[in-house]
C-alpha cells in the first residue's frame, strides 16, 4: 500500500512530479557526462601506451606524464638487452612539436587560407629495431619509416590541422603527397593510421628514426624518451617480477646502501616500472593530478549536491502540504515509520524515473559529443550502475531530510 499511496501522492500533481523527474533527471544527466569525460580522460591517457610493446618500461625520474617524458640515456638499454629472460629493449622518442597547418581544398580554391602553428605529437620508432608500436596500419608502412621525409598522420587529427577534404586526413592526403612543416622541419605525408589524438594535443603522427632526428633537440644515438622492454615469452608475474629485480641490479650505478631501517636499496639511474604499474600511474597522474581531472571530479559532486538540493525542495515541500493528512493516518494508527516509508518510497519513484530519463539522454549526448569532438565517451555498465546506485542514495538522503518535521510532530498539533 505504501508504494500505491506514494505513487498517487506523486501523480496527485502531476505537473509538480514531472518538473521534480526533470530535475532529478538533469542534475544526473551532469553525472552521465562529467563520469563519461572522466572516463575519456582515462582512456584516452593510456590509449597509446596500450599499444605499445613493452612488459616494463625505463623512464626518466623527471617523467611528468607521456608528452613530457624527460630524456634516459641510450646505452641503459644495450645493458637491458643483456638480462637474462629479455627479448628486446627498444627506444621510444616522444616529442610536442609545432605543424604548420594545409589549406584544405575550399580554401585553396578560394584564396583564403591563412597558415597557423599548432602542437602536435611526434612518436619516433625504429623501424630497423621491430616496430614499438603494436598497429597493424603501421605496420603494414613500416617500410615509409625509413624514409628521413616522411610520416604517418592519425586520421583522428582534428581538421583544423588542415586535411584536404576538410574533415580528416585520408587517402587524397597521401595522394596528393602533400608536404608540411613539422619543428621548421619539411615532411610529406606518406600515409595515415587510425589510433586517436592524446590529451597533449588535437594531433598525433608517427616517424622513423630518420625523420625524427631532424627535429630531435638531443643526440639521437645517446638519448630516447622511453626504454620498451619485452621478455622472452609472457611471463607470469613471479617470473616478470624477477627478470625486473635482475634489470635494477644490472643497472645499479652503486652497490646497495644502508637505508634508514637497517634495509638495502639500490640507486638507478632510471625508474623501472612495469606494464600495470606504467598504465595506473598515467591514469592516476591524468585523473587526480591535473587541472583536467579535478574539475571533473568536482562536476560529478557538485551535480550530485544539485540534484540534492532539488529533491528535498520537491519532498519537503510534498510534506509540509500533506501534513493533516498524514496527521489523520497517524490518528486513525498508522506509525510514523508507516508514513515515513511513503515519504521515502516516493524519494525512490523520483530517483527511478529520473535514472531512466537521464540514462536515455546520456547515450544519445555521448555518441553526438565523440562524432563532434573525437573524445571516445563509451557508455559501460559499471557507470549505469554507479549513476543508479550515486542516484537513489542523493534522492534517499533527500527524503531522510525532508521528513525531519513529520517524525517529530504530535498528530494533535498537526491540524
Amino acid at each position: 500500500m505504501k508504494t500505491q499511496l506514494a505513487i498517487l501522492n506523486l501523480m496527485h500533481q502531476g505537473a509538480k512530479a514531472s518538473v521534480s523527474v526533470g530535475g532529478v533527471a538533469f542534475a544526473l544527466l551532469l553525472v552521465f557526462m562529467q563520469l563519461g569525460f572522466m572516463g575519456a580522460v582515462s582512456h584516452t591517457a593510456v590509449n597509446v601506451l596500450e599499444r605499445l610493446r613493452f612488459d616494463f618500461i625505463l623512464r626518466s625520474y623527471d617523467y611528468a606524464h607521456l608528452y613530457e617524458a624527460g630524456t634516459i640515456d641510450t646505452h641503459w638499454l644495450a645493458a637491458v638487452r643483456n638480462v637474462p629472460g629479455v627479448r628486446s629493449a627498444r627506444p621510444l622518442w616522444v616529442t610536442i612539436q609545432n605543424w604548420r597547418t594545409l589549406p584544405t581544398s575550399s580554401q585553396t580554391e578560394q584564396g583564403t587560407f591563412v597558415p597557423q602553428f599548432l602542437p602536435i605529437a611526434i612518436y619516433g620508432l625504429d623501424p630497423e629495431d621491430g616496430l614499438a608500436l603494436r598497429l597493424k596500419e603501421v605496420e603494414e608502412q613500416a617500410h615509409l619509416l625509413r624514409r628521413p621525409d616522411c610520416i604517418l598522420i592519425d586520421d583522428t587529427t582534428h581538421a583544423e590541422y588542415g586535411p584536404w577534404d576538410g574533415r580528416r586526413f585520408g587517402a587524397e592526403d597521401v595522394s596528393r603527397r602533400r608536404t608540411t612543416e613539422i619543428g621548421n622541419q619539411s615532411y610529406r605525408i606518406a600515409g595515415t593510421f587510425h589510433l586517436g589524438t592524446g590529451l597533449a594535443s588535437n594531433g598525433l603522427a608517427v616517424m622513423g628514426r630518420a625523420a625524427m632526428s631532424r627535429i630531435w633537440p638531443w643526440e639521437m644515438d645517446r638519448t630516447c624518451s622511453l626504454g620498451l622492454v619485452e621478455t622472452e615469452s609472457e611471463a607470469a608475474d613471479e617470473q616478470l617480477a624477477s627478470i625486473i629485480d635482475a634489470t635494477k641490479r644490472k643497472l645499479a650505478l652503486s652497490g646497495p646502501a644502508s637505508s634508514v631501517d637497517g634495509s638495502t636499496s639500490e640507486v638507478l639511474p632510471v625508474e623501472i616500472l612495469s606494464r600495470d604499474e606504467m598504465l595506473q600511474w598515467e591514469k592516476r597522474r591524468w585523473l587526480w593530478e591535473t587541472p583536467i581531472g579535478l574539475i571533473f571530479q568536482m562536476g560529478v559532486a557538485l551535480s550530485l549536491v544539485v540534484g540534492a538540493a532539488i529533491v528535498y525542495m520537491v519532498l519537503a515541500t510534498d510534506v509540509a502540504n500533506r501534513l493533516p493528512e498524514y496527521a489523520t493516518l497517524l490518528a486513525m494508527g498508522y506509525s510514523r515509520k508507516y508514513l515515513c516509508s511513503v515519504v521515502l518510497t516516493q524519494a525512490v519513484v523520483l530517483s527511478t524515473c529520473g535514472f531512466l530519463a537521464a540514462w536515455g539522454v546520456a547515450e544519445a549526448l555521448y555518441r553526438a559529443v565523440g562524432l563532434a569532438s573525437g573524445i571516445p565517451l563509451i557508455m559501460t555498465w559499471q557507470r549505469i550502475g554507479a549513476v543508479a546506485v550515486l542516484g537513489a542514495a542523493m534522492c534517499i538522503f533527500s527524503g531522510l531530510l525532508a521528513l525531519r518535521k513529520l517524525w517529530k510532530a504530535e498528530p494533535a498539533n498537526l491540524f
